[in-house]
């Protein structure tokens, strides 16, 4: 008898631990996101050129919290494997990168992938996530077409004032809404960089108790304290569906995605020229 509740108290206690730990990455992870993105290029005329079709899953940390490593696997792929690596703070795993919606979804069907990852503070194994096309949901979203504006009137991408705000306008991304299903709207984030990789725009992301965006929005204004004359930027608006999926605590983000680029150019003298081109 004695025997037995050794092996009893054995078996609890291994079992507390395993659920501890995988608890214990709450304290180190923001969200998952499990992705198929479309990304375009937008022209200074407006015309947009595809970069390609990709597939991609990231690990985003909380801002105190540290990702060590992880892998993504598929339900329905025993052969199927990818690695997650450190890019900045999070991690992130590529797929593949298509020019074909088509060959994108070959590559990487719809369905469940599962995350195992390790934190500072534990280890998650078998967290799944499920993606799915809506079908509001174009077989690979299209692109959104950006404006710029300064004071209420349109600018021109290589012409804008450094000592105005500078407001990004974006045309909406078909079927985006508030899914019944999810606890999240439809997200949208805007972005922008100068020359030197400096981020000089971040519009926000949810679960950290900042203001964030979600697809109701139609514009996001760079202050411009945040810009420097002479200077080469790169913005980025990005429209997502968010299909959330928590398993024990933790928040998965599916979605299909469109992100588009557009590069801008402040007037006037720089104090420091941008790098040169590639």
């Amino acid at each position: 008898m004695a025997r037995i509740l050794l092996l009893m108290s054995f078996l609890l206690v291994c079992a507390c631990s395993t659920e501890n730990e995988d608890a214990a990455v709450n304290e180190d992870v923001l969200f998952l996101v499990l992705g198929k993105m479309s990304i375009y290029l937008q022209s200074e005329d407006g015309e947009h050129t595809l970069r390609d079709h990709h597939f991609v899953a990231e690990i985003m940390p909380k801002e105190t919290g540290k990702i060590l490593g992880g892998t993504l696997t598929s339900k329905d792929d025993p052969d199927f494997n990818l690695t997650f690596n450190p890019e900045g703070p999070q991690f992130l795993a590529h797929g593949a990168r298509t020019m074909e919606p088509a060959a994108l979804h070959a590559e990487h069907p719809d369905g469940t992938y599962i995350f195992n990852y390790q934190t500072r503070a534990g280890e998650m194994t078998g967290q799944p996530l499920t993606i799915k096309k809506r079908p509001t949901t174009d077989i690979m979203p299209e692109p959104a077409t950006l404006t710029l504006t300064q004071n209420g009137q349109t600018v021109e991408p290589s012409a804008v004032d450094p000592e105005t705000d500078l407001t990004i306008q974006w045309t909406p991304m078909k079927g985006n809404m508030k899914s019944p299903d999810s606890e999240l709207a439809d997200l949208i984030f805007v972005l922008g960089f100068d020359c030197f990789g400096n981020n000089i725009a971040h519009s926000g992301r949810p679960y950290n108790g900042k203001p964030y965006l979600t697809y109701e929005a139609s514009e996001y204004t760079i202050p411009a304290a945040a810009l420097d004359p002479g200077i080469r930027y790169n913005l980025i608006v990005e429209q997502a569906t968010a299909d959330v999926e928590r398993y024990k605590g933790v928040p998965g983000i599916a979605t299909y995605a469109t992100l588009t680029f557009l590069d801008a150019a402040t007037t006037g003298e720089a104090t420091a020229g941008c790098p040169a081109m590639e």
